[in-house]
C-alpha cells in the first residue's frame, strides 16, 4: 500500500499541472498494471488529509489534484477544462481585512480562458 501510495504521489510531483483522479490513475497503472481506480482515489485521499497533495473541488464537478498543498488560488479555463495556478498574493490577509472576521480558509477559482486557448482563439481571428 505504501508503494502506491509513493507512486500516486510522484506522478503528481512529476506533472506539469494540476491532474483529475483519472489522469493520475492511468499514469499509475503504467507501473502498477493491477491497480484499481478505487486504490487511487483513497491515497489521493490520504495524501490529502496528511498535507502532501491538495483537492481541488470545481463547480462543474471536475476535482483535481494539486501537488503544492499551500493555499493558492486557481484559475479554470471555460474552453479546455484546464486549471492553473493564480498568483493574487496574500488574499487571506485583505479577506480579514475587508471581511472584519478570521479567514480559516477560502476557495477561489477564477474563470477565463486559459493562455493555450487565448492564443488559439488569436490566431484565427476570433
Amino acid at each position: 500500500m505504501v508503494q502506491k501510495r509513493a507512486a500516486v504521489l510522484e506522478v503528481l510531483r512529476s506533472s506539469e499541472g494540476h491532474l483529475q483522479a483519472d489522469e493520475i490513475f492511468r499514469r499509475v497503472k503504467q507501473y502498477y498494471p493491477n491497480m484499481v481506480l478505487a486504490t487511487v482515489y483513497n491515497n489521493l485521499h490520504a495524501l490529502t488529509n496528511d498535507g502532501y497533495i491538495r483537492h481541488i473541488k470545481t463547480a462543474t464537478g471536475a476535482d483535481f489534484y494539486d501537488k503544492t498543498p499551500t493555499p493558492h488560488e486557481h484559475a479554470l479555463c471555460v474552453n479546455c477544462g484546464k486549471l492553473i495556478d493564480a498568483d493574487l498574493g496574500d488574499l487571506a490577509a485583505l479577506l480579514h481585512e475587508r471581511a472584519d472576521v478570521p479567514v480559516l480558509s477560502y476557495d477561489l477559482i477564477l474563470h477565463t480562458v486559459c493562455p493555450d486557448c487565448d492564443s488559439g482563439c488569436n490566431e484565427n481571428n476570433i
